[in-house]
């Protein structure tokens, strides 16, 4: 994980959580300022959509669901000595042994192709981080085990994700942390709220039913004080922000339980449609 200096409790950024403990060197003070929840800040530089450009996927582009990758939103970083110190914090972190091992584990994971189907929800386009997040929770969290496979899961999330264009992420490992985070949980070793194979089937015999309800978004403190400081993200929609909610069991042992969870979910320019796509989920506890 990359920290700020004198606070190991929170993460510098989502992206970063995927992977092994990893400390950005000391030395800035950042002050926060606000907290802007679901307005994104204004920066400067923006190129659009057509000046990015996606590396083919050949494993995802073959096959039912989207056909076309689109072009994030992107932005040159004026080179300023604070955009220097977090870039390179992020560039050092993802170049340690550890992490470089995870993602070698992470580029030879065979993704499955993207589609909405087997009972996951079509969602809408999003022009706002925090709809997005109020879109994908509940997507993903609101889960009828004996309708829905977790196979046709993977598939879904492929299709809802976004590359993560953090400093030091090579392009070979832009696509697949949303799977990985929550389908690959021994690999990433980050908690996931989706049951193992065993465990789905178990709950689909038992009539076992999700829902999510009373959820609550807000901007990652962190993030925010990143962007106040003056560090801008290369991805003009990439955000990182705090959720949580209640989880309500029906079916099985413990039906009827409420549970309170929260994480954390990355964000930034879907993939595979316009609007805002995950990145990856980590931090997920439950209570």
């Amino acid at each position: 994980m990359i920290a700020l200096p004198g606070n190991r409790r929170r993460l510098v950024a989502a992206a970063a959580a995927l992977f092994a403990a990893t400390v950005v060197a000391a030395g800035l003070v950042v002050i926060v300022t606000s907290s802007r929840g679901d307005v994104q800040p204004t920066r400067p530089g923006r190129t659009g959509a057509a000046a990015a450009s996606h590396p083919p996927s050949a494993r995802a582009a073959s096959g039912p669901g989207p056909v076309a990758a689109v072009s994030p939103e992107t932005t040159i970083p004026e080179d300023t000595p604070v955009q220097q110190y977090y870039d390179q914090g992020f560039q050092q972190g993802f170049a340690s042994p550890g992490n470089q091992a995870l993602l070698a584990h992470l580029q030879a994971l065979d993704l499955p192709r993207p589609a909405v189907a087997g009972g996951w929800p079509a969602l809408p386009v999003a022009d706002t981080p925090g709809a997005w997040v109020r879109e994908f929770v509940p997507g993903l969290l609101d889960i009828d085990f004996a309708h829905q496979s977790r196979d046709a899961l993977g598939a879904w999330l492929t299709a809802e994700e976004a590359p993560d264009l953090m400093p030091g992420i090579p392009p070979g490992n832009r696509y697949g942390e949303l799977y990985a985070t929550l389908l690959e949980p021994a690999v990433t070793g980050q908690a996931s709220p989706i049951p193992t194979a065993t465990q789905w089937q178990a709950d689909a015999a038992a009539g076992v039913r999700w829902t999510v309800t009373s959820l609550q978004v807000q901007l990652d403190p962190q993030w925010q004080s990143m962007i106040d400081a003056g560090w801008q993200p290369r991805d003009l929609r990439a955000a990182v922000e705090d959720v949580s909610g209640m989880l309500t069991q029906t079916g099985g042992i413990g039906g009827g339980d409420v549970h309170r969870f929260s994480l954390v979910l990355q964000v930034g320019s879907a993939h595979w449609h316009e609007g805002y796509g995950s990145v990856l989920l980590s931090g997920w506890k439950e209570s």
